[in-house]
């Protein structure tokens, strides 16, 4: 119900099907006409790719490293995973995995070759087989060895990714790579840092389009998508700060600092 109102198609909707009504008070009430009139606007604004960049850009900006990330950089990614299309025949069938969560492991696999005795943690217990075992095929195709490979199969979101990241045995190190979209790395980040790991951002998958004027105005369903994604994002991310700094299922990671 939350995601179906934070998207700009379901405001229209609702607009156009509370015009009748607002029509039949105009003579008592013009206000209930002004505001469908503007949520029509509001809505259409937000499908377009200048209002979806603009909603999605601060997501999508770079985030501070920790100077640990540098100093002693981590051996261990955790890979979180972006869901998937369609219905997977096997776990071998990684050919299920969405856009999202094929760029998140080719960007995790890349962090794996560029250096010896890494590892990659990939996270996702949703679906049947759960996501991390295709993501785990996919890494395999790609050249992963399974000894490198540590998967969490029982997550259902960001939030319970982390606290599933801080249960895992072998515990985790406390300073990891933390490997995502960029859109969706702020609020993954604050998940992660409220479950006591130390963050260091690996993003991939952006989503900006092209902004050229007049076009950038038009309404268009990649617009929608864009912005869908960047609202869901926003009161996310505002509701896992207010769970961070309430102490919410505040989890204690074991390991050590580094690697």
């Amino acid at each position: 119900m939350v995601t179906w109102l934070l998207s700009p198609l379901a405001w229209l909707l609702l607009a156009f099907a509370s015009m009748p009504w607002a029509w039949r008070h105009h003579r008592q009430r013009t206000w209930p006409t002004i505001a469908c009139g503007l949520v029509i606007v509001i809505a259409l604004a937000a499908m377009t790719p200048l209002v979806a960049n603009m909603l999605s850009r601060p997501l999508e900006r770079p985030l501070a490293e920790p100077a640990g990330c540098r100093s002693a950089p981590p051996s261990t990614a955790v890979v979180l995973g972006g869901g998937i299309d369609g219905r997977p025949r096997s776990a071998m069938d990684y050919t299920a995995l969405n856009l999202a969560s094929r760029r998140r492991v080719d960007r995790a696999v890349d962090w794996w070759g560029e250096g010896g005795g890494r590892r990659l943690v990939l996270q996702g217990g949703t679906g049947n087989p759960p996501l991390a075992e295709l993501m785990a095929a996919y890494a395999g195709m790609r050249g992963v060895s399974a000894s490198a490979l540590q998967l969490e199969k029982g997550s259902f979101d960001t939030w319970s990714n982390a606290r599933q990241a801080a249960q895992l045995t072998p515990r985790l190190p406390r300073r990891i790579v933390l490997v995502t979209s960029w859109i969706h790395m702020a609020r993954a980040q604050e998940a992660f840092t409220s479950a006591g790991f130390e963050v260091c951002p690996l993003g991939t998958d952006l989503r900006r389009l092209p902004s050229r004027l007049p076009w950038a105005l038009v309404p268009r369903t990649s617009g929608l998508a864009n912005s869908e994604v960047a609202l869901h994002e926003w009161v996310g991310l505002v509701n896992y700060r207010w769970r961070g700094r309430h102490g919410i299922e505040r989890t204690a990671v074991a390991g050590e600092t580094g690697q």
